[in-house]
């Protein structure tokens, strides 16, 4: 008896979530279209969606139809039936909240968290909720995302670099304090998630995002599957800044701290009364686009040829509709415009074209790609294994 229950349970959501997958994408849409779409009875539609409007999930919008006969209700989702939350945790603490309807209601940052800091992120995500009058049982969801490798079932982080931690229950921790659906996500990954639900690739179902910042990374989407890339550490043959050749680089020489490191390292004069980072990597493509000095504007060209050069292996591997770039890249508008040109004269010789952008949504994707795969996780259409 109690599995007959179990599976009549299991098969109920299975149900409610095809109807509200449905209402998501489809909206607005009455209780006729949901019966001829999915198949199910009109008793069973009207119970679960019955359900959903008393849960606040769906609203009533008005109604279709011509003559003296009944007319079809309309039903959308309701934007004021909950909030979800995206935390990003990469560099520093960003909160993003959106409605239901995935609508951004708010963005805020905080001060970074890391090592045994963690455990106080319950703490801030009450402050978040308290200052913005969100009541506990409004939030329907919360996102979290963060640089590092996590476990295959996404339940906790095996190692971060940046957040300096190793085996750590991120996600119990943050379960068991709201008791809601919870989601961890690698940071890259979530802005890549970001960029395909409302950035520079709407409307594409595969995509490949890099980030060179802090850290360096690359998030994947294939058939609207985000795709588990792991850590950084790729490698690419390319040419040393320096002139040797056929030299096998790690990703990471293009993070922010590698690279500033380096101009440093080989133009100690230039750049000896810079202490930033940034700042160092602001002079160094001034002098090398603008001021076209040498040796400056020879080593950004091998720069933007190595770059370019891992984008298209990726492209001709995986073929993506689009590929993306954030970090100090897309900052840099003469040296990206430059990697335009190298991907032209690529192209005519592998014959694969490859659509080079910025990204859209820059230090906001994380946490906003956070907040919209716990929203996506509300109106996923259930799968039967």
């Amino acid at each position: 008896m109690q599995a007959r229950q179990g599976n009549q349970k299991l098969l109920k959501q299975f149900n409610k979530s095809k109807l509200l997958n449905l209402v998501n994408h489809l909206a607005p849409i009455s209780r006729t279209d949901l019966v001829q779409k999915t198949g199910l009875s009109p008793t069973t539609v009207s119970s679960l969606i019955e359900e959903s409007l008393l849960d606040g999930v769906l609203i009533e919008t008005g109604s279709v139809g011509e003559g003296v006969g009944r007319k079809a209700t309309l039903l959308e989702i309701n934007a004021h039936g909950g909030v979800v939350i995206g935390v990003d945790l990469s560099f520093a603490t960003e909160l993003t909240l959106l409605n239901l309807r995935g609508e951004l209601l708010t963005t805020e940052r905080m001060d970074e968290l890391s090592g045994e800091g963690l455990s106080d992120l319950p703490h801030l995500l009450d402050a978040f909720i308290t200052k913005h009058q969100i009541k506990r049982d409004h939030i329907k969801g919360i996102g979290l995302s963060l640089p590092g490798i996590l476990d295959e079932e996404r339940k906790k982080i095996v190692f971060s670099y940046n957040l300096n931690v190793r085996n750590y229950p991120l996600f119990d921790l943050v379960t068991n304090a709201f008791q809601v659906p919870v989601h961890l996500v690698n940071d890259v990954n979530a802005a890549a998630f970001a960029e395909q639900y409302s950035g520079q690739a709407v409307g594409c179902h595969s995509l490949v995002y890099t980030l060179l910042s802090q850290g360096v990374g690359t998030g994947i989407i294939l058939r609207n599957e985000i795709y588990n890339t792991g850590e950084t550490g790729n490698s690419i043959l390319a040419s040393d800044c320096s002139g040797d050749e056929s030299i096998f680089h790690p990703l990471n020489i293009y993070s922010i701290h590698n690279l500033s490191k380096g101009i440093r390292e080989r133009h100690p004069e230039e750049f000896a009364h810079l202490t930033e980072n940034e700042a160092v990597i602001d002079h160094f493509f001034n002098r090398a686009f603008i001021d076209i000095e040498e040796p400056f504007y020879s080593e950004a060209k091998r720069m933007a040829h190595d770059i370019v050069t891992l984008l298209c292996n990726y492209a001709l591997l995986l073929q993506p509709e689009k590929v993306l770039v954030n970090g100090w890249v897309a900052k840099q508008d003469l040296f990206f415009q430059y990697m335009l040109q190298v991907l032209n004269g690529l192209e005519k010789t592998t014959n694969v074209p490859i659509q080079l952008e910025k990204s859209y949504w820059r230090e906001k994707g994380p946490s906003l790609g956070a907040a919209r795969l716990a929203l996506h996780h509300i109106f996923k259409e259930m799968q039967f294994s």
